[in-house]
């Protein structure tokens, strides 16, 4: 299984906004079905920086990142693409193109994701509420050793 993460092209747009849709609506059960729909993609990735997954040529994930902040903003793996590393792939990728500290927002009632983030490093530090409901803000520090 070869993975290969790429930088966002504008025709990679249609199966990503078909991920995004597909992982939101199995994962966040606790929010109206209508409330999300492909074109949420557009909005919610508009001006951030976008890594694409890719298993054969396959789009199978991504993550987007709002620079000016340092801010994880989406991670996803289509379903049937899940349990085989992507995400640890492009998260991966994610801290090593960025040259500071990161943080994101994990709902609570996103138990995988919550353990998934734990697992890879990152550190809770503080929570709040969003409009879709309780979250943790999460941080990863990024090392720099000087000799």
């Amino acid at each position: 299984m070869k993975i290969e993460i790429t930088d966002f092209e504008e025709n990679d747009r249609t199966r990503l906004q078909e991920i995004y849709f597909e992982v939101r609506i199995s994962t966040f059960t606790w929010l109206p079905k209508d409330s999300i729909d492909k074109s949420s993609f557009n909005q919610d990735t508009k001006g951030e920086y976008i890594l694409v997954a890719k298993m054969e040529n396959e789009i199978v994930g991504f993550a987007s990142v709002w620079l000016q902040d340092s801010f994880l903003h989406h991670l996803y793996i289509s379903n049937n693409f899940q349990g085989k590393g992507i995400g640890t792939m492009l998260l991966n990728k994610v801290i090593e193109k960025s040259n500071s500290d990161l943080a994101l927002k994990c709902l609570k009632k996103n138990k995988l994701g919550i353990h998934f983030y734990l697992k890879s490093g990152w550190v809770a530090a503080s929570e709040g509420i969003s409009k879709e409901g309780e979250y943790i803000l999460f941080k990863y520090h990024i090392f720099q050793f000087v000799i």
